[in-house]
C-alpha cells in the first residue's frame, strides 16, 4: 500500500498561498500552511515525520526561507533535518540549482507555479511505501 506524505507550504503572500493550496488540493494531497519561516520551522518541530516536501518561499518577514532552511538542516533530529525543501520564488537569482543547493535546498520552482510542476515534485518527494 502506498501512502502520501503531506506538503508544508511556507509562504507569506496570501494570494500565492491560496492559489498553491488550490492546486495541491486538486492533486489530492494534504497540505498545511505556514505564513513565514518561523511558523514553518515550528510545524516541522511539532510533527517532523509528517511531511514529504516543504515548499519554501525565499523572501518572507520574520524568518526568510534561506534562514528557515538553515535552521531545519541544523536540526539534530532526522526527520526533519533531511526533509526535501524546494525554493518557490519569483526571484531569478534563485532560479539556479547550484544557488539553492548552497542554501541547503533540494531544488526550486519559479513563480508562478503550475499544477504539472507541483505534481512532478509530489511524485518525486511525497510518495512513501
Amino acid at each position: 500500500m502506498t501512502t502520501t506524505k503531506k506538503i508544508l507550504l511556507v509562504e507569506d503572500d496570501y494570494f500565492t498561498r491560496f492559489m498553491m493550496k488550490e492546486i495541491i488540493d486538486t492533486l489530492g494531497i494534504d497540505v498545511e500552511i505556514a505564513a513565514n519561516g518561523q511558523e514553518g520551522c515550528d510545524q516541522l518541530d511539532k510533527n517532523p515525520g509528517a511531511y514529504g516536501l516543504v515548499l519554501m518561499d525565499i523572501h518572507m518577514p520574520k524568518l526568510s526561507g534561506v534562514d528557515a532552511t538553515k535552521l531545519i538542516r541544523q536540526n539534530p533530529n532526522d526527520p526533519p533535518r533531511n526533509v526535501a525543501i524546494i525554493a518557490v520564488t519569483a526571484d531569478a537569482h534563485y532560479h539556479d540549482k547550484s544557488v539553492v543547493s548552497k542554501h541547503g535546498m533540494d531544488g526550486f520552482i519559479a513563480k508562478p507555479i503550475t499544477a504539472v510542476e507541483l505534481n512532478g515534485l509530489i511524485e518525486q518527494y511525497c510518495k512513501a511505501a
